[in-house]
């Protein structure tokens, strides 16, 4: 469903401008996309049986696929990559990263090989989660 340009308007804000996952900020409206943080191809499943359904979001109701709370603002490298993954999902495709270039990738190899990069194994926290727990 396409949002009128209010809504849009308001996930755009909703971040200050900002990717809600990775924290880009997106200089123009034009760069973000609207991505619902409970999926819309399972969103009834997921809230009906309090699925997968991440804290801040508890209270939503079957009919709140379109609620502003769903909504994020998203670059498109965030919104392309999570695609219809919930929050968790998403998250373990981020930090598979490392081992996947580890595995199938000889040009990071090689630049490890010569010290040319450092990996970093935390979890992925995303930038909402982050503004979250500065307003605690």
């Amino acid at each position: 469903m396409a949002q009128n340009s209010k809504t849009r308007e308001a996930v755009y804000e909703k971040y200050d401008a900002h990717c809600s996952y990775c924290g880009e900020e997106m200089k123009s409206i034009k760069e973000m996309q609207v991505d619902h943080c409970i999926p819309k191809s399972n969103f009834r499943m997921h809230v009906k049986n309090k699925f997968k359904v991440p804290a801040h979001l508890k209270y939503l109701v079957e009919s709140d696929v379109n609620h502003i709370d769903n909504l994020m603002p998203a670059c498109r490298v965030c919104n392309k990559w999570k695609s219809s993954h919930d929050l968790e999902l998403f998250r373990s495709e981020i930090e598979a990263q490392i081992e996947r270039l580890n595995s199938y990738n000889s040009n990071y190899r090689f630049a490890k090989r010569y010290d040319l990069l450092v990996e970093v194994n935390k979890p992925v926290v995303f930038y909402f989660e982050k503004l979250e727990k500065k307003i605690s």
